[in-house]
């Protein structure tokens, strides 16, 4: 470890560490957990806040060899070794509070602050605290190369964690089999990654791309000199990943796949900023960390941090299309005072969008546009159930433990389609076979921390543009024709216009009314949303709506039987004689899977 890294972590101790509270061997994290169990408690007893605090004070010393081995006694208890023959043996329930397994990543995150620590700290810790951990390692092993024996490759950062810590391990205990199970997962993952692609998506969240950096970066380690081949694709792994971050330059991602920043926030705090040389700055380094955890992952990439450098400067503006999956790209245009993206096709993952436990619905942002030195925002998708609120995206709180749009088990198909040029986007979202109780059911662009001026100017076929009016942009959004509860063929609706608060939102409404069971084969609402960068004033973007003009039409082809729901849709998006996007749309490929 260099003297600045040990530095760092002493910084971090006395900010963090010192100050967390300590009992029987855990941290208190002052607050319920976050999975089903731990959140019935007031207070629950965290093994991942507990491993990376046991691995910064080993290697400061503090506090005493006693306490420490407390420590690592309370984390063996977490870990599931009653019965060797069950599959979940060497898995780590998250919480002291629970009584069985509910999360299966708790034990990479668990024991990656435990990894780090062996690999690059091992003479540090005591002989018998050692012995201790290596046993807790070795029974994780069996639960990593359980998990890799069907391994879920859409699932990045769990599943190349598992990979990556099995590696360490086997590296760290003398297992050969298992060293060679976690080589084969590489491959196959590589395999699997180059040709199809990353799965449902984390190559779009700033959260997952460092937990992936994390295990590719152990995996490296790991491997040291051996397997030359293997270390080369792994690194240009890495190579890329950081090549997307820089891309970005140090603003959230639009679009963005697995994020929680419902509040809008520009700036998101991460040490990829540092990683892909975006941000270098010694003093915000702290404040970028932010916990104990963030002192573990500097470590991991201390020689490339102690020499960093800042990245080449990139044009101001510029444009990437960076695949997904398959055939689904996420768009991403970038100009002077802000930035749009889009989704072609989301989810990208059939199956990924929402279950009664999980999903990525309320954790995506598939359309979003971000305005510097303002905020970022976004398509969302909102519902009353009668009871609750319930909106795609949504915040972590509110959603984790119950993250469906709808309170039945039974979900509606939810659909985007969209196309990108440059500064203009053009987006069609639909609910197929809808079958769930609601009091309403609204399609939104929210805008958070709203202080600008708002108008309405009409395009060049008499149809609204609503005009979000910023100190040097302006962007324009107008609906295209949708259906709505009760209809059957597509009519163009009405723009509502609500504030609440400092909230913004734009809104179509799908259905209002009393609470009831809702049924009908498809809801459709779309979007036009033009980035007008440098357009200062009103007048002038009300000029430039005047100049805008949409082209809808629909049509059945005699192929297939059509009703009119299902009828072959077209927008095109004109500024003046200029077609500027093109979207063709036909239901029945999107229920299918094939577009």
């Amino acid at each position: 470890m260099h003297k600045q890294t040990e530095q760092l972590w002493q910084n971090l101790w006395n900010q963090y560490g010192c100050k967390l509270r300590i009992e029987d061997g855990l941290v208190n994290a002052g607050k319920p957990g976050h999975t089903a169990e731990a959140s019935k408690v007031m207070e629950a007893h965290d093994g991942r806040s507990t491993a990376a605090y046991y691995a910064v004070a080993t290697v400061l010393g503090v506090p005493g060899e006693s306490e420490r081995m407390r420590i690592l006694s309370a984390l063996a208890e977490l870990q599931l070794t009653d019965d060797p023959t069950s599959p979940q043996y060497g898995a780590f329930r998250w919480y002291r509070e629970e009584t069985r397994l509910n999360d299966s990543n708790a034990a990479f995150f668990i024991l990656m602050p435990l990894v780090v620590l062996r690999l690059l700290g091992g003479d540090r810790i005591p002989e018998d605290q050692r012995a201790l951990l290596d046993l807790m390692l070795e029974r994780g092993a069996s639960w990593f190369a359980h998990e890799l024996k069907q391994p879920i490759l859409y699932y990045s950062n769990k599943i190349v964690s598992d990979g990556a810590l099995l590696l360490a391990i086997s590296k760290i205990c003398s297992l050969p089999e298992h060293e060679q199970t976690s080589i084969d997962f590489f491959n196959r993952w590589l395999d699997y990654t180059s040709h199809r692609g990353w799965g449902w998506g984390e190559n779009l969240s700033l959260i997952y791309i460092q937990i992936i950096m994390n295990a590719l970066r152990i995996a490296m380690i790991s491997l040291q000199t051996s397997h030359t081949e293997l270390r080369m694709k792994l690194s240009s792994v890495m190579d890329d990943l950081i090549d997307y971050v820089r891309f970005h330059g140090g603003c959230e991602f639009v679009p963005t796949i697995r994020s929680y920043n419902v509040e809008g926030n520009l700036h998101p705090k991460s040490l990829m900023w540092r990683i892909s040389g975006v941000d270098c700055d010694p003093e915000t380094l702290s404040e970028t960390l932010s916990s104990l955890d963030g002192g573990v992952y500097y470590w991991l990439f201390e020689e490339k941090l102690q020499r960093a450098e800042p990245a080449p400067e990139l044009p101001a503006q510029r444009k990437r299309l960076e695949r997904v999956m398959d055939d689904r790209y996420a768009h991403t245009w970038i100009g002077i005072t802000g930035r749009i993206g889009s989704i072609n096709r989301f989810p990208v993952v059939a199956g990924s969008y929402q279950w009664p436990t999980w999903g990525l619905g309320w954790q995506s942002y598939p359309v979003s546009l971000a305005v510097l030195g303002h905020q970022v925002s976004y398509l969302r998708w909102h519902v009353h159930d009668g009871e609750k609120e319930r909106t795609h995206p949504a915040s972590y709180a509110s959603a984790y433990l119950g993250p469906a749009l709808f309170q039945e088990t039974w979900y509606p198909d939810v659909q985007l389609r969209s196309v990108q040029n440059d500064h203009v986007v053009l987006a069609v979202r639909s609910m197929s076979r809808l079958h769930n109780e609601a009091c309403e059911i609204a399609d939104e662009w929210v805008v958070p921390d709203w202080n600008g001026n708002t108008g309405v100017a009409l395009g060049a076929d008499g149809r609204e543009w609503t005009i979000l009016q910023y100190p040097d942009s302006a962007v324009l959004i107008a609906p295209l024709s949708g259906i709505r509860y009760g209809g059957q063929s597509r009519q163009l609706p009405q723009l509502q216009k609500v504030q609440d608060g400092n909230t913004l939102r734009l809104r179509q409404l799908l259905y209002t009314g009393e609470t009831q069971l809702l049924q009908q084969a498809r809801l459709e609402s779309g979007w036009a949303i033009y980035y007008a960068d440098g357009v200062r004033g009103f007048d002038e973007a009300a000029s430039l709506a005047a100049g805008l003009r949409i082209d809808e039409s629909s049509h059945k082809d005699g192929e297939v039987p059509r009703e009119a729901y299902m009828e072959i849709r077209n927008t095109r998006l004109y500024e003046f004689e200029k077609q500027l996007a093109w979207l063709t749309l036909d239901p029945h490929q999107m229920e299918s899977g094939d577009m």
